[in-house]
């Protein structure tokens, strides 16, 4: 049994992209299985023990008639029957396993960069950062903005008689806004993928993860920890004015900036003021990098 010589070893992800894992290893280990055959010899001893009571007597001429000595004693006899048994065992991998073993070699080959310097990372290079996740922030406004429309909905009062009418229009609208945000949100998800940013003074990441690798398909377990993510560079912008479109892989793409600056400018009233609402931004800037994350783990 082979040894833990570190407690990294021991990883929980809450994404990994099982496909990345298995194809990269079969690259580097030119095919593999995800089953071994472990062979051993067992070595049995069994210990055998025989015990005899030895009687010796006397009866010389001279001496039978004054005395028969008995002589009692004991021999025991030991030995040992030696027995070899050929014993075969199944080692079956995880996707976990089979990660942490791509992990390893990479850090062997001296091909994983751990510094958080997006200046000098280069298209095609792996790397493991760590960090607090954050959700898209236009996916994140969104759904905030539903859960806003949903909390007033519970906490408004009955409507007053002879309001019946106007109160039914009202939710009516609301309803009908609700609907064209949620629309919104799934052409951002459109591709199957959703991007989280990574970021500190020195720079961003923004994480293209495609939702099919989540653990339990459940986002929130990627929001308030700090992870490691190891993932491999698609993009690179070093420059502050080179910027990484959020819409990018959306059909809203192709809209201009002032447009979609008046399309969200309903959002940025004095009524929605008063909500914790996080910063509308479709763009975030450089230096910043796009990775395809391989596993997000603990």
């Amino acid at each position: 049994m082979s040894s833990i010589k570190r407690s990294e070893q021991l990883m929980i992800p809450v994404y990994i992209n099982e496909k990345i894992v298995l194809d990269m290893l079969a690259i580097i280990e030119d095919g593999f299985s995800t089953v071994s055959q472990v062979n051993y010899t067992e070595h049995n001893e069994k210990t055998s023990s025989q015990k005899a009571d030895i009687g010796v007597s006397t009866s010389a001429t001279i001496l039978s008639k004054l005395l028969k000595i008995n002589i009692g004693g004991e021999l025991t006899h030991s030995g040992n029957n030696a027995e070899n048994k050929n014993v075969s065992q199944e080692k079956i991998h995880t996707n976990v396993s089979l990660f942490s073993k791509f992990r390893n070699l990479l850090i062997d080959e001296k091909m994983l960069k751990t510094d958080f310097d997006i200046i000098n990372m280069k298209i095609g290079d792996f790397i493991e950062v760590e960090g607090e996740l954050q959700k898209n922030p236009l996916i994140d406004c969104m759904d905030k903005f539903v859960e806003i429309f949903r909390m007033v909905e519970i906490f408004s009062e009955r409507p007053e008689l002879g309001k019946k009418t106007q109160a039914k229009a009202q939710k009516q609208e609301n309803n009908n806004i609700v609907k064209q945000i949620k629309s919104f949100v799934d052409e951002l998800k459109h591709s199957g993928t959703i991007d989280f940013i990574l970021s500190d003074d020195k720079g961003a990441v923004v994480l293209s993860a495609q939702e099919q690798y989540l653990s339990n398909d459940n986002i929130s377990e990627l929001l308030g920890g700090r992870f490691k993510i190891l993932g491999k560079v698609i993009a690179v912008h070093k420059e502050k004015s080179d910027s990484i479109d959020l819409l990018r892989k959306t059909s809203l793409s192709v809209l201009s900036d002032d447009f979609i600056k008046e399309m969200f400018a309903g959002l940025k009233t004095e009524d929605m003021e008063q909500f914790n609402l996080p910063e509308l931004k479709t763009k975030i800037d450089g230096p910043a990098v796009i990775v395809i994350p391989v596993a997000i783990y603990a």
